[in-house]
């Protein structure tokens, strides 16, 4: 597939897989058009995208769209994860895209006024949009590496946006108690979800959606309102790169209960 020969579309999704310059691995997957399915392994292997080698090899296995674990592990054993980034999923179900930018656009504004100024950002391919925060950005005194503490802390945390969104726009109303959340404004409704099953997938930055064809293309946060379908066209799309967070996002220790804190050092200093 040509499109997948790109050296930029190449070095976005593997630098993804491998969590470059963060902590432990990722597990992967992808679309197999030939089977119409999801492939986790070749032949008695888990599926890692570990090089341009086993790219290759996916491709010519028949594979259109590339996944990757939110979790992390070390190594290749996954089956002890150390940790997972904060992925949250806003899907339009009526209102289109245009809803869904301005769901998105408010979520980005509440994460940065609760502290996290650098959220990865992309375009789903569909209709809607994924936001994370690495596991590089989170203190560790907020979750001491405990897997249900994080998992605590991304609900603490949604109840602050769900807050920060009604208290921002009256004319929004949210139903539902948990994630999934439907976050509604007229007859407009976004479906907002938490992503944290263990051994969960999300569709590769840069990949193709194997559904619509289209790019899931990452977006500079402060670009969300202007983004187009026009931009997630495979001849045109062009990446916002990723990096690693330049420094811990503090304001999440507010969201930890106090008994959870833990005095740990961070693992990356602060700028």
């Amino acid at each position: 597939m040509d499109y997948y020969r790109r050296l930029d579309v190449r070095r976005t999704i593997l630098d993804f897989a491998l969590a470059s310059g963060g902590s432990g691995d990722r597990e992967c997957a992808f679309y197999n058009a030939r089977t119409k399915g999801l492939q986790r392994h070749f032949s008695e292997y888990r599926t890692v995208l570990d090089s341009a080698a086993a790219f290759d090899r996916a491709l010519a296995s028949g594979a259109t769209a590339f996944y990757c674990s939110y979790w992390r592990y070390p190594g290749q054993d996954f089956s002890r994860p150390l940790g997972h980034d904060l992925v949250w999923t806003v899907r339009a179900r009526r209102g289109g895209l245009r809803f869904a930018k301005t769901v998105t656009a408010l979520m980005i504004e509440a994460l940065a006024d609760g502290g996290v100024s650098e959220p990865w950002v992309k375009y789903s391919g569909r209709l809607g949009f994924d936001l994370l925060i690495p596991l590089e950005a989170i203190p560790d005194e907020a979750w001491a590496g405990d897997g249900d503490t994080l998992t605590d802390l991304q609900r603490r945390l949604t109840s602050y946006i769900v807050s920060y969104l009604t208290e921002r726009r009256s004319c929004i109303h949210i139903d539902g108690a948990s994630s999934p959340l439907e976050i509604k404004q007229g007859t407009d409704t976004c479906l907002l979800s938490e992503l944290r099953v263990r051994r969960g997938l999300l569709l590769a930055p840069m990949s193709l959606n194997p559904e619509s064809g289209l790019v899931s293309v990452p977006i500079a946060p402060n670009e969300v309102a202007e983004f187009s379908v026009l931009d997630s066209s495979p001849a045109d799309a062009q990446a916002f790169e990723w990096v690693q967070p330049s420094k811990v996002a503090r304001g999440l220790v507010k969201y930890a209960h106090p008994w959870q804190l833990a005095p740990v050092q961070t693992k990356l200093a602060i700028a």
